[in-house]
């Protein structure tokens, strides 16, 4: 195994700088957004349903808002480095040969997750459905997921390819870029927790804890695969498809089992990775883990184009670089 160059970490106190504006634009088009329409609806909810509608998932301010983590994310790839900036963005979702075997692994160990919620809540006393969907049924039912599961693809391009990215950047922690990813989702989604149920509301600080444990996995796992977020979105559809396949009812027991279970695979991720050969990977950065020193150094194929970043580093600080090491295997 050969190391490419390595490239320093953003200098100083600000490694958020010149970018900070990008984190910020997002968040206002996400978080902003979500939580705009949410207080529009509980100020006066007769004046926002006749001016937006009724809160359907047809809506079409609604299907906008759910899918702005995608939007906003493309919209900074735009602003960053033109269209250059997004096609380097699905330049990063071709696979390297050596990971294409990781797709079936990671697959196949979400189908024994969700077959594990359902085996230990009912060792645990927990009520889950007493027959899962027939196979045909269920394999139906999964691909429909793709459609059903309104924003799951605009959460993996806006949160997994821009703010944990970002996060990454700022804190040079994959534990604290992970929380930070967690919550930042969790308070994204909230409005549909807190104001749709009780038992919605009771169960969210829950499904934040998990997507807090989810994100740091995937903070491990997607710097070893340069940043490619297609493999967070099939473990993610995988483990997903628990309640639509009739395994187990979406509720705080249930919630707690699958916490234990998501801890206990990231320690497994963690230990596999840090034993493997070189160790854990460095974390990928944005805007580096687009550009063509950080892609090529990991071997990406095909490598993205420009260095964008080096330019606007070497502009605002001159000893600025990038935390990403690119590595050639």
């Amino acid at each position: 195994m050969t190391q490419a160059t390595p490239q320093s970490a953003p200098a100083g106190r600000r490694p958020a700088r010149p970018f900070t504006k990008y984190l910020v634009l997002y968040l206002v088009l996400t978080i902003g957004s979500v939580w705009a329409l949410t207080i529009f609806f509980l100020a006066d909810f007769d004046l926002a349903t006749r001016v937006v509608g009724d809160l359907q998932l047809t809506n079409p301010l609604v299907v906008v808002i759910l899918h702005s983590p995608a939007i906003a994310a493309l919209l900074i790839f735009f602003l960053y480095d033109g269209w250059r900036g997004v096609a380097n963005f699905f330049r990063s979702l071709v696979p390297r040969r050596r990971d294409w075997i990781w797709i079936p692994v990671l697959a196949l160990i979400m189908l024994g997750y969700i077959f594990a919620v359902r085996g230990i809540a009912m060792l645990a006393g927990v009520p889950v459905p007493p027959d899962p969907l027939p196979p045909l049924p269920g394999l139906l039912t999964f691909l429909s997921m793709f459609v059903m599961e309104i924003g799951m693809v605009a959460i993996t391009i806006g949160w997994f390819g821009f703010f944990l990215p970002f996060m990454h950047r700022i804190t040079k922690s994959h534990l604290a870029a992970g929380v930070a990813t967690g919550v930042g989702i969790g308070v994204f989604v909230a409005p549909g927790n807190l104001f749709s149920s009780f038992e919605l509301a009771t169960a969210w600080p829950l499904y934040v804890a998990q997507l807090c444990v989810l994100c740091t996995g995937m903070s491990l796992l997607l710097s070893r695969m340069k940043g490619n977020v297609l493999f967070f979105l099939v473990p993610f559809w995988v483990s997903a498809s628990g309640s639509w396949l009739n395994l187990y009812y979406f509720n705080t027991p249930t919630q707690v089992v699958q916490l234990v279970l998501f801890g206990a695979l990231v320690l497994v991720l963690h230990r596999t990775l840090s034993r493997s050969a070189g160790g854990l990977d460095p974390r990928f950065t944005f805007p580096e883990y687009l550009e063509h020193d950080y892609t090529a150094g990991m071997g990406a194929v095909p490598p993205g184009h420009g260095n964008r970043s080096a330019e606007l580093m070497a502009a605002s600080t001159p000893s600025a670089g990038a935390e990403s090491v690119g590595r050639r295997r």
